[in-house]
């Protein structure tokens, strides 16, 4: 792709989302390693990677059976990048080199809720903390629905899209 169409799509695009290389983003996932793979959701497989600098990210990749088109693809990096609040994932920036759709998000080091509710992690949740994971998940609804400029209605919340750090949790 010459460099003014790509360009003229980045056109609207929140300057807070970054533009990466397939390159890097192979790299940093050890070539989409399935021994680095996080989960696969409706959109593709996710990956943790480590980029040049040493941040540690997920790396979610647009599946090829997926029939999003690039201008959806856009509006959807536009939207999330629109979109901030403290619980939600930080979307970092994005690739769309060649057929390439990937996007770079913050990585959660506890992994999903639902790993944790159903013990596939070592991580365990008491009563205050899951009362916590609720009304923080309400707040964060409550915002998208709401509040934020955008009005976005979710419409995927699970256990799965709920991911937990060493401290805090964040809606995917």
């Amino acid at each position: 792709m010459k460099g003014n169409d790509r360009d003229e799509e980045l056109i609207g695009l929140n300057s807070k989302a970054d533009m990466f290389s397939y390159v890097e983003l192979r790299k940093a996932t050890n070539d989409f390693n399935p021994l680095n793979k996080l989960g696969e959701g409706g959109f593709g497989p996710v990956y943790k990677g480590t980029l040049s600098n040493g941040r540690t990210v997920a790396v979610k990749q647009l599946s090829v059976t997926s029939h999003q088109g690039k201008s959806q693809f856009m509006t959807e990096i536009a939207t999330i990048s629109a979109v901030q609040h403290r619980k939600l994932v930080k979307l970092y920036g994005c690739c769309l080199e060649r057929d390439m759709r990937l996007l770079v998000y913050e990585y959660l080091e506890n992994k999903s809720l639902d790993q944790a509710l159903f013990g596939r992690n070592n991580l365990s949740l008491d009563r205050p903390t899951r009362f916590g994971i609720c009304m923080g998940t309400a707040r964060v609804l409550a915002y998208l629905h709401e509040e934020s400029i955008l009005r976005i209605v979710h419409r995927d919340v699970k256990a799965s899209n709920i991911l937990l750090d060493a401290t805090q949790y964040y809606c995917a």
